[in-house]
């Protein structure tokens, strides 16, 4: 990718988002309820502190974060996407905390912050989107304080050598078995099976690089924290298995999460874009005529560093 490319990837990845930031809040607070704690636990902090969030969507782990640490707490929640940071912005003033959160249209890979300015920096399911995703780390490494963590997580599947990998491995073979027989859907590699056979593939850059040569395990996470300086690096993972009740919800949670069906669908004709909404409601209802299910796990590798100093 030339700069000109990436920044134009950059633009048009955050843009993406606005039509969907309604359901993208909705979606985000239901299926990745499981991932502020641990992370918040990860980072050490049990006072007020001065935290930095970075890719904060609709503000899930920002406010999730001044609600745990109370008064004090100062949060900088950064994005490129005008619609999540004015639906951010919303919730903070809803929830009577836009005093100790603030939100801010910032490049991550480009902070305009001073050195050494957070006790913590936070990012969630938001490193894929950078095209640089090590100046990025760089980046938080330059503005968070000596002694001070940082955490990021990453949409991934589990080892399989932990006890979650297990564990998914024989939902696997039980998913397998379903498929077979018409009895499972999985979000979101059934909307992309659907984009790839009715949309056309466009000729630019869907995903970043980083994303198509290092997808679902948390090695190449570890090592991209610890080449930008931070020490002390550990790694886990969370995750969740859902069942989708109806096609519209299946239909309206892949469209926010799925990057694929997200650009190519809101730059499709519309009569396309029908076509495929058909066969994708007609087979979610087959599915579940036969009493099948409609899944979506979601699961994140979640890694946790220290700036060294203090």
């Amino acid at each position: 990718m030339t700069t000109e490319f990436k920044n134009e990837f950059k633009t048009e990845d955050a843009n993406s988002y606005n039509s969907v930031v309604g359901y993208f809040d909705q979606y985000t607070e239901r299926f990745t309820s499981h991932m502020p704690e641990p992370m918040l636990a990860a980072a050490g902090l049990k006072s007020a502190a001065r935290v930095l969030d970075v890719g904060t969507g609709t503000g899930v782990i920002a406010l999730d974060v001044v609600k745990r640490l109370g008064q004090g707490t100062e949060v900088v929640g950064i994005d490129l996407s005008d619609g999540m940071l004015a639906t951010a912005a919303a919730k903070a003033r809803a929830a009577g905390l836009d005093e100790q959160v603030s939100f801010l249209k910032m490049d991550a890979e480009n902070l305009d912050f001073e050195d050494e300015s957070f006790d913590a920096v936070l990012s969630l399911y938001a490193l894929r989107h950078f095209p640089n995703p090590d100046k990025a780390l760089q980046e938080m490494f330059r503005v968070l304080k000596p002694g001070g963590a940082v955490v990021v997580a990453v949409g991934s599947s589990p080892s399989l050598f932990s006890k979650e990998g297990v564990i998914a491995a024989f939902r696997r073979i039980g998913s397998i078995l379903r498929k077979s027989t018409g009895r499972e859907l999985s979000a979101c590699e059934f909307i992309d099976h659907l984009v790839e056979k009715h949309l056309p593939a466009r000729e630019e850059k869907e995903t970043t690089e980083w994303t198509e040569h290092h997808h679902g395990f948390s090695g190449s996470l570890k090592s991209l924290v610890e080449g930008a300086g931070f020490v002390n690096a550990k790694g886990f993972w969370k995750g969740q298995y859902s069942k989708v009740t109806s096609a519209e919800d299946f239909w309206l949670l892949q469209m926010t999460f799925s990057s694929l069906a997200r650009k190519r669908i809101g730059q499709a004709a519309p009569e396309k874009v029908e076509a495929l909404k058909q066969e994708f409601m007609s087979q979610c209802e087959a599915v579940l005529a036969k009493g099948g299910r409609l899944v979506y796990q979601t699961g994140g590798a979640v890694v946790a560093a220290a700036k060294p100093g203090a």
